[in-house]
């Protein structure tokens, strides 16, 4: 009795943590994928662009020391990977906008973490003119903590699903946290 009497003072003194929350910056790479015009009785080619670089931003608000909700705002410009010169420009825009869950696997310093979630992809120009798709995001990376409030680190992104377009990317973050536990 003493001890559920114990237990229920803990309880009622206890404070909730407040989760960790973080605002991520990222530069890179980027590259799509997507279907050209068919011709004839072939097969529309694979289009993609001859180089392209990619920006994002990302919130995640924890949920507790490894599991975080996430949303994420990225953009992409790319040159090249036309099929028609004269109908299309070289320059072509990506926008992606998705929100999941992060899966961070903390190991002292160097912390590899996973992400998933839904969102869409909006693109203009090029040869990835005016499209709207669907997409699955997955990807990870490594953040080197600098200290507990700030992180770099290397991060890939993949975003596709059944439509016409794949975008995948490779670059740097930077990142800053508050409200730890």
């Amino acid at each position: 009795m003493k001890f559920l009497v114990a237990l229920a003072v803990v309880a009622a003194l206890a404070v909730p943590a407040r989760a960790e929350d973080a605002l991520s910056v990222g530069l890179g790479w980027a590259t799509f994928s997507t279907v050209g015009v068919k011709k004839g009785s072939m097969a529309a080619p694979a289009l993609s662009p001859d180089v392209g670089g990619a920006g994002n931003l990302t919130y995640e608000h924890g949920l507790g020391t490894d599991l975080s909700l996430r949303a994420d705002l990225g953009g992409g410009m790319f040159y090249g990977g036309i099929q028609d010169a004269k109908k299309q420009t070289e320059l072509s825009y990506a926008l992606l906008v998705d929100g999941g869950v992060t899966v961070r696997f903390d190991v002292l310093k160097y912390v590899p973490y996973a992400f998933a979630g839904l969102g869409a992809v909006m693109s203009v120009g090029g040869p990835i003119a005016d499209r709207r798709d669907l997409v699955v995001v997955l990807g990870g990376g490594l953040d080197v903590l600098a200290s507990r409030a700030r992180s770099w680190g290397l991060e890939a992104r993949l975003a596709s699903f059944g439509g016409d377009i794949t975008i995948f990317t490779l670059g740097l973050r930077g990142t800053t946290r508050w409200n730890f536990f």
